[in-house]
């Protein structure tokens, strides 16, 4: 019961997802709470783990609705959260671009996922996403 008083009542992350045209460059951050996570990942909250995890949750389509390659780049712990972080080469026209963030959408139904986007440094748009939504378009 002290546990569960303990526990924060949010089930939610946050994604940074920025496109880089010079060097045709994504970007995704996820934040997550660490308590969270140790439970997606039963306990093991490691680099590889983690990345595991992430590219089985986060799904980064061209227009073509191929997938876009993603490579780990880590995890930063920090007061309760974890950073996680995938990288790879963005299309030339980054527009038609799909994404969807599923983190953590097996452990919780009431699990929201929200993206904020951003291209060349300036603020894109956000979305959210709740347990079964498709990918959507990046604004």
């Amino acid at each position: 019961m002290l546990a569960a008083l303990a526990a924060h009542p949010l089930h939610t992350t946050l994604t940074q997802l920025d496109f880089t045209a010079a060097d045709r460059s994504v970007r995704l951050t996820v934040r997550g709470f660490s308590d969270d996570l140790h439970a997606a990942l039963g306990g093991d909250l490691t680099d590889s783990a983690a990345a595991r995890y992430l590219r089985s949750t986060v799904r980064l389509d061209d227009a073509d609705g191929h997938p876009l390659p993603l490579a780990w780049c880590g995890l930063q712990r920090s007061d309760g959260v974890v950073w996680l972080c995938l990288r790879g080469v963005a299309p030339a026209d980054a527009r038609g671009v799909k994404v969807r963030i599923g983190v953590l959408f097996e452990l919780y139904a009431d699990q929201i996922n929200i993206v904020q986007t951003s291209r060349d440094g300036r603020r894109g748009g956000a979305l959210l996403f709740t347990r079964g939504d498709p990918p959507r378009p990046v604004p």
